[in-house]
């Protein structure tokens, strides 16, 4: 279930399958095309209600055509999905063509300005040649060919050209929570609230710790997104303008955006989220955009494909990856990798390791703040999650391709959940190899000491967010994973000086942020509050404090 969103009032409408009853399952579609070799056309059904395409951009009004997924049938054989061209409307008057029929989807949470609809097809007659046969074509007496001889890698690859999709939610969302946060950290420099290191002057949000917690590791994370981000784009362009164009090429781009769009959508809503309740009420307003962004990025977790099913995908390719290493080693060389797990496994659990970690750290808690700041080390940790997760899973799921169908999904099952939870820690890992390679290319030896904080605190934070595991499966003693949090704390205050800095780094405007509570309209009231204070002050008029008075009281009576 996906389509190809487009802003309204475009003439074309590109769009692929979302045929409800199968959600996900793109393979599985209902719709079919198949093969009138008398006539040289194919003919388009939907053959039942629940079939219809579903969640399509710009089907509703003003989509003129479309790009349709469907079974392609010829000679009474189903070759599988392919895409096929549609007229849809007579451009004059905006009516469907005859066979063609469809519905707007309705209001939607966000993203109203697209109008999102359904659309089914019966006895539709296309033109041979409108078949996009880059991957299979059919010839004018209905035979079948294709350069891809398997129809399951013909499938992925096809598939594989809508990746662009994926690869614009991952930048549209990265965008999104940098608009969010340059418009709370600035809003956070501003806006005053409680006196308490002063007796006169209120503090700045920003200087508050858990005001740095909140805003801070966001602002981590988002820049280790955005790194990601810009090898996804280079990746993409080197497929694309087929520089590196091989099969393993578009399997790397299809499995890189799978890992990162999950992670970026998710962040961007939690993003916008802890941003508009870091302004209080002000965030709240429209006028702000958090509301209506959050609103807007909500659907991006589910079209392009449904995060969590993108990361099952994410986490079938790294099985796979693992088999493979396996898969021509002779039987003393998985003896001695399953002794060496079991060691390592005993060497973890019993406690050994922790041990040693204790011994080191010496009882200072400065020494193991230290080794986890390092760059190997925080590599380490992240990159042995992964690997731990993937064997375990691997080691579960050994045979499973030998046992019955059902069996194999049963077992498949079973272990969905720690699939999913290791692909993730994948994505994460990729997140953090991005920012690290980014360090080398810091313009002046300044801003790389500054972005090294930055790093670090996404990567403590990585590990502070799955503590539990390391401590459970004895990566982390316990002493050193009580310095985690106070090494993060440490890199706020670090942080602190340089935060309106790096955002400003994002290049935006008020042009677009287009948010009143960043347009220095706070500091301005602010400003008006305190000069009338000091000048209320020094006239000698103000009247006294109550608390004052009695404080003064109390002393006189000692």
């Amino acid at each position: 279930m996906a389509s190809r969103h487009h802003e309204p009032g475009h003439s074309r409408l590109l769009c692929h399958d979302g045929d409800r009853p199968r959600g996900s399952d793109v393979a599985s579609i209902a719709t079919t095309a198949t093969y009138d070799d008398s006539t040289q056309e194919f003919v388009i059904n939907t053959p039942f209600r629940a079939a219809w395409k579903d969640y399509i951009g710009n089907a509703a009004n003003d989509g003129l055509a479309a790009v349709v997924f469907a079974q392609l049938i010829t000679r009474n054989v189903n070759h599988g999905v392919h895409a096929f061209y549609v007229e849809l409307r007579d451009p004059a008057t905006k009516e469907f063509l005859p066979g063609i029929g469809g519905e707007d989807d309705g209001i939607k949470g966000g993203l109203n300005g697209i109008d999102n609809g359904r659309l089914h097809f019966t006895d539709v007659r296309i033109p041979r040649t409108n078949l996009l046969n880059r991957y299979g074509d059919v010839a004018v007496d209905g035979t079948y060919t294709s350069t891809i001889a398997s129809p399951g890698r013909r499938f992925f690859t096809m598939l594989g050209t809508l990746v662009q999709g994926r690869v614009s939610l991952d930048g549209a969302a990265v965008a999104a929570s940098k608009v969010a946060l340059k418009t709370a950290i600035q809003y956070a420099t501003e806006r005053r609230q409680f006196n308490a290191s002063s007796a006169t002057d209120e503090e700045v949000l920003l200087d508050y710790q858990r005001h740095q917690r909140r805003l801070f590791t966001r602002l981590a994370t988002t820049y280790a997104a955005s790194f990601a981000h810009e090898q996804l784009l280079q990746k993409f362009d080197d497929v694309f303008s087929g520089a590196h164009d091989t099969d393993a090429d578009r399997q790397d781009l299809e499995t890189l955006a799978a890992a990162l769009k999950p992670l970026s959508t998710w962040h961007a809503l939690d993003t916008l989220q802890e941003c508009r309740e870091a302004c209080g009420g002000a965030g709240f307003l429209i006028e702000n955009r958090f509301a209506s962004l959050r609103a807007d990025l909500d659907v991006y977790v589910t079209f392009e494909g449904d995060n969590t099913v993108l990361l099952q995908l994410v986490a079938k390719r790294l099985l796979a990856d693992y088999a493979k290493e396996f898969r021509s080693a002779d039987f003393g060389v998985l003896a001695r990798y399953v002794v060496d797990q079991a060691a390592g496994v005993a060497l973890h659990r019993t406690g050994l390791r922790q041990v040693a970690q204790f011994v080191a750290d010496t009882g200072s808690v400065q020494k193991a703040a230290l080794a986890l700041r390092d760059e190997e080390g925080q590599r380490t940790l992240l990159a042995d999650r992964v690997q731990s997760m993937v064997a375990e899973v691997g080691a579960a799921l050994k045979g499973a391709n030998k046992l019955p169908q059902h069996q194999a999904a049963a077992l498949f099952n079973q272990h969905q959940n720690e699939l999913i939870e290791a692909a993730q820690a994948h994505a994460e890992l990729l997140q953090w190899e991005a920012f690290t390679e980014a360090l080398a290319q810091a313009p002046d030896e300044g801003t790389k000491r500054v972005l090294t904080w930055l790093r670090d605190l996404f990567g403590l934070s990585l590990i502070e967010k799955h503590l539990s595991w390391y401590l459970m499966n004895g990566r982390l003693s316990m002493q050193r994973g009580r310095t985690v949090g106070t090494y993060i704390n440490r890199l706020l205050v670090k942080i602190r000086p340089h935060a309106v800095d790096l955002v400003d780094a994002f290049g935006y405007g008020p042009e677009h942020l287009r948010a009143r509570i960043a347009s220095g309209a706070e500091a301005e009231r602010q400003d008006e509050a305190r000069l009338h204070f000091r000048q209320l002050r020094a006239s000698g008029s103000a009247p006294t404090d109550e608390k004052a008075l009695l404080a003064l009281k109390a002393a006189k009576s000692r």
